[in-house]
This record gives structure tokens, C-alpha cells and sequence, in this order.
């Protein structure tokens, strides 16, 4: 079932889920998966794109994270202004705009996703839907299988907007890869890029906001792999050292590799583990980094795929991961084409050799 080698091991079943052609939204390709898992099952709401070129989100269920059951239609759309095809990418080749990249967050009874929407530019956006609203229209959709609630499951989300709406109107300016976490005194991070810079934290003490795009430098370029851009990847995963309480994150760095005469950007997946303190009006964010990426793309199925080949780019790219006990299954992209699953250990990601950065933050200068 599982590779040997590898901190991360492949499936040996991969892809585990690709393009449908004789679904006209997810057609052409699926990937970029949110995960999260609920009661006795898993969830992953991925990016599809048709033929039309505009992405849509699908929902995937699974009892075991392994083999999954996919709904035969989207269950969030693009319909905010925000999130349509602006007419100048009407005839672009590649992607022509929607929503993208999504990634899960329960906080409290309510289940939100931090996404991309794609109008003229890539810009960060948030909905929400309550837990039990969630899980009703699961149990309508499987109950009823012949109907097509797409309808009723984009009514369903609450769309919070943009998290940086004065960025929207600024030309060749884009916001992308943003989780959020709450921490014990209620107090909410905000993790995010602006354009190509280094990842940001902002603080709220609401998940909706409001936030500031003026954050604090959190992750910088610091490896040989992370020097072309670097982006938070998927949300938080509790784990134990010890007695002590971190949080383990995925992220990706991109190096531009020369390969065969032309100049590749790779995409790479990393580790760093984060440690919160806390004090009145001070917070200090301790960051252990691996030195070396968990997962490159190497793998035929990672490599072979002209969508990306085209703009010399080679890939693997997460937006979601659930732990299972000591087991952490990450779900990822290849080629922006389709769905994979790999398997890491928190013990062995805790035993590697790190790299520690410190972020220090004035909760008055958002609070």
C-alpha cells in the first residue's frame, strides 16, 4: 500500500483521484485539496476545472482515507463578483478564473474555508458553513444520489468576502495560501502571502476579521529550496513533544532548477513546528523548520503532465493533511492534474534536524 523510503511515503495507488471526462466541471483536471476529517470519516473539497477553464470545488468522502466516493457535481461554485472570470481571461489557455486552493478549519460548531478567488487577479477569500449544515447536506446528497444539489450546497456557504478587499482594485497585486488558528485565549493567527513576499501573521479575535495585510514577517526564504517563493500550505495538526504542545505545519518552498537548458521552478514540501507563548500583550512564535523538503516531485505521475510542463514548472502542492494517532496523511496535487496521498509519522518529523526562528508580535499593534 505504502512506498518504503521516503519521510513522507507515497501510496502505491496513486493518483487516487482524477479527471472525470463525463463530468463537464471536472473534466480536465482535479487537485489542491482541502482535508479534514469528521466523525468516523474524511473529507476532501478539491479543485476541479472543465473544459471551460474555471475551477470549482468537489467533495470526496472516505472511511479509511484511502478510497474515496466523490459527489457527480460541485458543491461550491463561483458566484460572488469576486470569484467570476473577469472578461479579459475569457480566452486565457490555462486557468480563466474561480475558486481555488481551498483549505478546511473547524473553529467552534462552524466549519470555514480560506480559498482563492480568481476574478482579474488571485485574491484570499473566506466562507463558512455550521457543522450540522455540513453534514445535512451530505446525508441528502448520499440519500437522494440521482438529484443534483450543486444549487443547494452554494447556497449553503456563507461567503464571509475577501480578507483584504482594498487589494482587489490594485493591478498586478495578488494574495494567496492562507490558513488561520485559534489559539487558547481566543485569540485567531492569520497566516498569508502577499504577492511573492515572505508568509505573514496577522491577529484577530475573530475568525472573520477584520484583519490587516500589514502582518509581521512569520516564514522567510530561508533554504536553498524556499528562495524562489515560499507559502503556508495546509492548516494546523496538534501534536506532543514531551509535555509540550506544538502545532505541525506543511508549507512549500519553490527553487528554480536548471534541468536540460531551460530554468524549472520545483515546488517542494516542508515541515516546521510551531510553539505559542502567549503573555498579556506580547506573543512569541517559535519556529523549528526541517532543513530538508518531506516530499519533491519525482515520481512519473508528479512530473509527466504538460499543463505544467508548459510554463517549466514541476510540482506537488498540499492543502490539507489529518492525523491519524501518530500517522499524518497528507493529501496533495501533481501537475495540477490530479489527487495524491502520501503518509508521515509525527515521531520521525519530531526526531529530524531543524533550523529556529523566533516571530515576535505586539498584540496592540492588531488588537
Amino acid at each position: 500500500m505504502w512506498e518504503i523510503n521516503g519521510l513522507v511515503k507515497r501510496s502505491t495507488h496513486n493518483p487516487i483521484l482524477m479527471a472525470i471526462k463525463e463530468h463537464w466541471w471536472e473534466s480536465k483536471l482535479v487537485y489542491n485539496t482541502a482535508a479534514i476529517k469528521l466523525g468516523d470519516r474524511i473529507y476532501l473539497l478539491y479543485r476541479a476545472m472543465g473544459n471551460d477553464h474555471v475551477s470549482r470545488f468537489g467533495l470526496a468522502m472516505s472511511v479509511n482515507g484511502i478510497d474515496f466516493v466523490r459527489l457527480p457535481y460541485p458543491v461550491f461554485l463561483p458566484s460572488a463578483d469576486y470569484e467570476t472570470p473577469h472578461p479579459s481571461k475569457f480566452d486565457h489557455d490555462r486557468e480563466r478564473g474561480g475558486v481555488e486552493d481551498p483549505r478546511f478549519m473547524v473553529i467552534g460548531d462552524t466549519l470555514y474555508i480560506i480559498y482563492t478567488a480568481f476574478h482579474k487577479m488571485c485574491h484570499l477569500a473566506m466562507a463558512k458553513i455550521d457543522l450540522q449544515s455540513f453534514l445535512y447536506m451530505v446525508n441528502e446528497s448520499e440519500k437522494y444520489p440521482e438529484k443534483d444539489f450543486s444549487g443547494n450546497w452554494n447556497s449553503s456557504w456563507e461567503r464571509i468576502g475577501l480578507l483584504f478587499p482594498h487589494l482587489f482594485e490594485i493591478p498586478e497585486i495578488f494574495s494567496r495560501n492562507s490558513i488561520m488558528l485559534q489559539l487558547k485565549d481566543d485569540l485567531v493567527v492569520l497566516f498569508y502571502r502577499i504577492h511573492k513576499g515572505d508568509v505573514l501573521v496577522s491577529l484577530s479575535q475573530s475568525p472573520e476579521g477584520p484583519w490587516t495585510d500589514k502582518g509581521i514577517p512569520f516564514l522567510k526564504k530561508r533554504l536553498h529550496w524556499e528562495k524562489e517563493r515560499i507559502g503556508i500550505s495546509t492548516p494546523a495538526i496538534p501534536v506532543l513533544q514531551g509535555e509540550e504542545e506544538k502545532y505541525l505545519f506543511f508549507y512549500h518552498g519553490v527553487e528554480e532548477r536548471e534541468t536540460e537548458g531551460k530554468v524549472m521552478k520545483v515546488y517542494h514540501l516542508g515541515v516546521f513546528f510551531l510553539s505559542a507563548l502567549v503573555e498579556d500583550k506580547k506573543m512569541i512564535l517559535k519556529i523549528e523548520r526541517l532543513k530538508q523538503p518531506v516530499l519533491s516531485p519525482e515520481r512519473d505521475y508528479e512530473l509527466e503532465h504538460e499543463w505544467l510542463l508548459s510554463v517549466d514548472v514541476h510540482a506537488v502542492f498540499s492543502c490539507g493533511a489529518v492525523s491519524l494517532g501518530d500517522d499524518i496523511y497528507i493529501y496533495y496535487g501533481s501537475g495540477d492534474t490530479n489527487i495524491n496521498i502520501g503518509k508521515a509519522s509525527i515521531t520521525e518529523l519530531l526526531q529530524k534536524e531543524k533550523i529556529t526562528d523566533y516571530c515576535k508580535i505586539d498584540r496592540n499593534l492588531f488588537i
